[in-house]
């Protein structure tokens, strides 16, 4: 793709401005998928795929179904252009999609649950990317929550903890740890798989307190129906378990302000943007416009 993607086996194919790579492992796939593929990826980039999932602030993402050619479900990120300051930090990295590709690679390695990459791309002048991964078979953690029975929902809630606690035990810093980047892939015993990793590190930060309680507070602060305190320790009490308990208590205080204090935030904001959205709307009553 350019000196940033090299270190992969794969399949390069350069189309309409845009070069896109298909992984070795990932070489197998049919020529008609292959097309389809990069036809549903130029679909995303034009905003032309009916079943659009999100737009975040950086990324939009989509979904495709490819059962006719043999293929899995497959979401589509297109990412934005780096704007900004955040060009400098790049200058010198791989590109995002590179990244994303080399991260799940390393996370499957180490037996951690990731999507396969199906296809990376890069603009060649504009700065977007696009990665292209199979749909996790499963159900997101906040939506799980919402159907589980209560038996059910208590051993998950462990069993997560846990498998964050083996994440970073593994070296790994998640870059959005959330309910909705985190898959119920199986129940008995419960099993995950991670999304969205543009930001995931392999770090020696990982042996620190604070990057790992970081996560955690991502994974709690969010304020998802039925979801109680009571969640939060059952989580807390899986992940603690695969650490050492001489600092269990001053790491649970820790990680209870921090949540507490991000929750507090998010409503301030929530305040903030409600209150200005209340002054637009009454300026435009007032106007007539």
């Amino acid at each position: 793709m350019t000196w940033r993607m090299t270190g992969f086996d794969g399949v390069p194919l350069t189309r309409g401005g845009w070069t896109f790579f298909i992984p070795g492992s990932n070489a197998r796939l049919s020529e008609p998928l292959r097309e389809s593929l990069i036809d549903s990826a130029f679909a995303a980039i034009d905003g032309r795929l009916a079943n659009r999932i999100r737009r975040s602030r950086h990324a939009e993402t989509w979904l495709e179904h490819f059962d006719h050619v043999g293929g899995p479900d497959a979401f589509f990120k297109v990412l934005d252009p780096i704007r900004g300051l955040n060009r400098i930090r790049w200058i010198f990295k791989r590109m995002r999609a590179a990244h994303v590709a080399s991260i799940l690679e390393r996370l499957r390695a180490d037996g951690i649950g990731v999507p396969e990459i199906l296809l990376l791309g890069a603009e060649r002048r504009g700065g977007r990317e696009i990665i292209v991964t199979a749909r996790v078979d499963g159900s997101t953690v906040a939506r799980y929550l919402k159907r589980a029975k209560l038996a059910s929902r208590r051993v998950m809630l462990s069993a997560l903890g846990a498998e964050v606690a083996r994440l970073h035990r593994a070296g790994y810093i998640h870059g959005d740890l959330t309910p909705y980047n985190i898959f119920v892939t199986g129940l008995e015993p419960p099993q995950f798989a991670f999304i969205d990793h543009e930001r995931t590190r392999r770090t020696i930060l990982s042996r620190f307190d604070r990057p790992r309680m970081r996560n955690l507070v991502q994974l709690g602060r969010l304020q998802l129906s039925g979801v109680t305190n009571t969640d939060r320790m059952r989580v807390w009490c899986g992940y603690a378990a695969a650490f050492s308990a001489r600092r269990r208590r001053t790491q649970r205080r820790r990680v209870a302000a921090m949540l507490a204090a991000r929750i507090a935030d998010d409503r301030v904001g929530a305040g903030v943007a409600a209150g200005a959205s209340a002054s637009v709307g009454q300026h435009r009553e007032a106007s007539g416009s």
